[in-house]
């Protein structure tokens, strides 16, 4: 019995010496970048500069002037939008820290349907959205990491469908909602067009509550108690082979 002690307090101590190296070891080559712009920041964010706000340099007849050129270039704009069908797909369910994949598809080819274009696999939406010579779909979530795997803004396609792509990895547990816009573009404007909202519900293992705890924890933390248990087990190891 005491060997069996020993052997789990040392390969125990092993492990978590050694994931809380590796922990320490991606904190320190991580690098921190200030003013970075998320991916799931809207477009339209920085796409109201120039003459769509009054300078304080103008006088009242220019600002009303400039004003009204906005108008009427935003007019236009949704003039040329044309209707086309849009389906997009995320999973009802998700296991946390586990990545899965959301899909937004438009077909602008003159098919009636774009979930033909979406692999199939989970919760499959379809509508119809207005697009003009260029999209923007944007994916949020604040409960999820999100990383873009496809172009962000397209050029709409005549001949196939339009795909946007979300590698997608849960970091909180329970209902979470995901957040689906699109947008459409032209020159420097940016009309919202489409919005969805998903709900996925996050669960967990086992094995993944083990590895939240430990996330949790500082990893210096980690290793000191690692490096305990490593010892210990390593003395209840050493003093058995001395008895024999």
């Amino acid at each position: 019995m005491l060997r069996l002690i020993s052997l789990i307090l040392l390969f125990g101590g092993l492990a978590v010496t050694s994931y809380g190296g590796l922990r320490l070891y991606e904190r320190a080559h991580t690098p921190t970048e200030e003013g970075a712009v998320s991916e799931s920041q809207p477009f339209r964010d920085h796409l109201e500069a120039g003459d769509t706000r009054p300078s304080s340099t103008m006088n009242a007849g220019e600002d009303v002037v400039s004003i009204a050129r906005a108008g009427a270039r935003r007019s236009d704009v949704v003039d040329r939008l044309r209707t086309v069908p849009i389906a997009h797909e995320t999973p009802s369910r998700a296991r946390f820290n586990r990545a899965f994949e959301v899909t937004v598809a438009i077909d602008a080819t003159g098919d009636d349907t774009a979930a033909d274009a979406l692999p199939g696999r989970g919760n499959v939406v379809e509508g119809e959205a207005q697009v003009a010579a260029k999209a923007q779909a944007t994916l949020s979530g604040s409960a999820f990491e999100i990383e873009l795997v496809s172009p962000s803004v397209q050029t709409i396609s005549h001949v196939t469908e339009n795909v946007w792509r979300w590698r997608v990895t849960p970091l909180e547990t329970g209902m979470q909602e995901l957040r689906i816009e699109l947008f459409a573009l032209e020159d420097n404007d940016a009309l919202p067009v489409r919005t969805f909202t998903d709900r996925v519900e996050v669960r967990v293992s086992r094995l993944g509550q083990v590895l939240a705890t430990a996330d949790s924890l500082d990893p210096v933390f980690m290793i000191l108690g690692g490096a305990g248990s490593l010892l210990a087990g390593l003395f209840g190891v050493l003093r058995f082979f001395r008895r024999r």
